[in-house]
């Protein structure tokens, strides 16, 4: 078994089963950029009913068994699903309240969620860090908040296991090394350069 061949594709799939870790995987990997982007959008209060409907619907619609890694990333087909029942949401409340519609606001880009998955990522790399390595993970956030680290190797190593970490994460989800290297090339413009 190759290391791509246990892919978020496989929790993905199970997911669409009905396999019950893999619906647990699945809606602890997505869950959290979902909530973020629903709350960055205006929709804080209503974040965590709006993102149930969002897993309600993808997995009542067996989007994820229509899912295919051969057309494009996933992440743009929760996207639209989240948009969709965005729309649906704003539309409700609208027809509740009888009024005219807003104005359009300016719509979200895919870069928005794809912002959303980055520091999702980073959470769980840090998380992992603090863990693994609380002495690393203590250097760089003292050295990130304008203080000054104890032991500047420990920052260094410290951001190395970041990297590590956070390939690991992409790993997870890639079905293969050139879709790994193309992902992480795609991810790369949403880290500031050092």
């Amino acid at each position: 078994m190759s290391e791509f061949q246990s892919t978020l594709w496989t929790v993905i799939r199970g997911a669409g089963k009905g396999d019950e870790a893999a619906l647990r995987d699945f809606v602890l990997k997505y869950r959290p950029p979902v909530l973020a982007y629903l709350a960055r959008r205006g929709f804080r209060a209503e974040a965590e009913d709006l993102a149930q409907e969002v897993f309600l619907r993808v997995f009542q619609d067996r989007v994820l068994l229509k899912a295919d890694p051969s057309l494009g990333r996933f992440r743009s087909l929760l996207l639209s699903v989240t948009r969709h029942v965005l729309g649906h949401h704003v539309e409700r409340e609208l027809a509740k309240k009888r009024v005219p519609p807003p104005p359009v606001p300016e719509p979200s880009t895919d870069e928005d969620f794809d912002r959303e998955w980055v520091a999702h990522l980073i959470e769980v790399a840090l998380a992992r860090l603090a863990k693994e390595h609380p002495n690393y993970h203590e250097a760089l956030r003292a050295s990130l908040e304008g203080g000054t680290p104890a032991d500047y190797n420990h920052v260094a190593r410290g951001k190395k296991k970041l990297a590590e970490y956070l390939k690991d994460q992409v790993r997870d989800y890639s079905a293969s090394r050139a879709e790994l290297d193309e992902e992480l090339r795609f991810l790369s413009r949403f880290f500031p350069n050092p």
